[in-house]
């Protein structure tokens, strides 16, 4: 009868341990479902009153206009703003209570494009697609933060519509198989 006890014990002491070593990732590590990202290619900006959603550029390239795109939301039950600096401009956008703003919306075009900064203009100071521009946000009454927009062009269909002054399919010329390599 001792010997039948004392194998319980051990096996009850086994089924802890493996239930412990089975559970205890969970117990020490968060859980990624927890975890905040931004699910797209543009950044997201959380302010107290003021959110900003797939925030991003479009543009033919460095040396030409760039457009700010994205989903600006004001949460709070008061009015509020968002202030963007970048390539010498500082656009500001009054944001209602309660109230979603789309930038892709025709009516923001013109108020949310950039003058482009050249190809030479450094890492983060330049509209070149493919790289971040350095920008001042200001979202209702939280303190500015710098923030790094990505920069697209229209390649992806998705965002063609929004390249100012249309986008130029030639920028895409170097993805198309050349004729030797077709013949092959």
């Amino acid at each position: 009868m001792k010997k039948f006890r004392a194998r319980q014990a051990a096996a009850a002491a086994a089924l802890a341990v493996l239930a412990l070593g089975a559970s205890g990732c969970g117990a020490i590590n968060e859980q990624a479902t927890t975890i905040h990202y931004d699910a797209s290619d543009g950044i997201g900006i959380w302010g107290t009153e003021v959110q900003v959603r797939n925030l991003l550029l479009v543009t033919n390239g460095a040396e030409h206009p760039a457009r700010f795109i994205g989903q600006v939301s004001n949460e709070s039950s008061k009015d509020s703003q968002l202030s963007i600096t970048a390539g010498g401009k500082t656009i500001t956008l009054p944001v209602k209570a309660k109230a979603s703003i789309n930038l892709q919306d025709e009516q923001y075009a013109e108020q949310f494009t950039i003058p482009g900064s050249g190809p030479d203009a450094g890492l983060d100071k330049t509209t070149t697609p493919g790289l971040n521009l350095k920008v001042e946000v200001t979202t209702g009454s939280d303190a500015a933060k710098t923030v790094n927009v990505p920069v697209v062009d229209g390649t992806l269909k998705e965002y063609a519509p929004y390249v100012p002054g249309g986008f130029d399919e030639s920028n895409t010329d170097h993805l198309k198989p050349s004729e030797s390599a077709e013949s092959h």
